[in-house]
């Protein structure tokens, strides 16, 4: 299936939504390290994804700290990233036209809603308010991504589009939550990550299935 240049290089934002707060000058670190365009989260690697190097060149220009993220920090963090599933989710149930595709698509609206629901609760009950980090820029790429999802052409391309980019994120999303769970302080947020790890975990496994699948 073919994508455009633009479409791709649009959407390729999805790969770092959930981990453009914490990773990045790891990122670029590794990037001199190994010699490899990297995704602002974890370690991607972009190239796998057409004309995705500007855009993951772009997401590492502006380093977050090294230090440790606070709780406020980790549930701002994931607030964000499964408010950002859940939008693309809601957009692919309604323009995708491969049945697996729409079925995953209304999956990821459930499953993030639920942890979205989980992280809320958790952090009302601790009386935490989920505080963004300084440079945290996962909101403003929640927003690009809706908007090329929404300029994506319904079809094959749109599917595509979204399928490759899920695998790439789904990652992304599983080394965020692994090494949030390692800052973490309170040890019931640490749970609440430990518990979301299989859940992301089967989200990737699937979607590269229907991934490869489509090919």
């Amino acid at each position: 299936m073919r994508v455009t240049r633009k479409t791709t290089v649009a959407f390729a934002l999805g790969a770092v939504t959930l981990l453009g707060a914490c990773k990045k000058s790891e990122n670029a670190a590794d990037t001199t390290a190994a010699g490899a365009t990297t995704g602002a989260m974890a370690g991607t690697t972009t190239g796998a994804v057409p004309g995705s190097t500007a855009v993951a060149n772009q997401a590492t220009s502006n380093p977050a700290s090294t230090q440790t993220m606070t709780d406020a920090e980790i549930f701002a963090m994931l607030k964000s990233a499964n408010q950002g599933e859940i939008d693309a989710g809601k957009t692919a149930e309604s323009k995708a036209t491969n049945a697996a595709v729409k079925a995953f698509a209304k999956d990821m609206v459930a499953d993030h809603t639920m942890l979205l629901n989980q992280g809320d609760a958790l952090a009302k009950k601790l009386n935490v308010t989920p505080q963004p980090a300084a440079n945290d820029s996962i909101d403003a790429t929640n927003k690009q991504v809706a908007a090329a999802l929404e300029q994506a052409p319904k079809g094959a391309a749109f599917d595509s589009t979204y399928v490759n980019n899920q695998v790439l994120g789904h990652q992304n999303t599983l080394d965020l939550v692994k090494r949030a769970e390692d800052q973490a302080q309170n040890s019931e947020l640490k749970a609440l990550l430990k518990n979301a790890e299989p859940v992301i975990q089967r989200h990737l496994d699937r979607i590269k299935d229907i991934q490869g699948k489509m090919k």
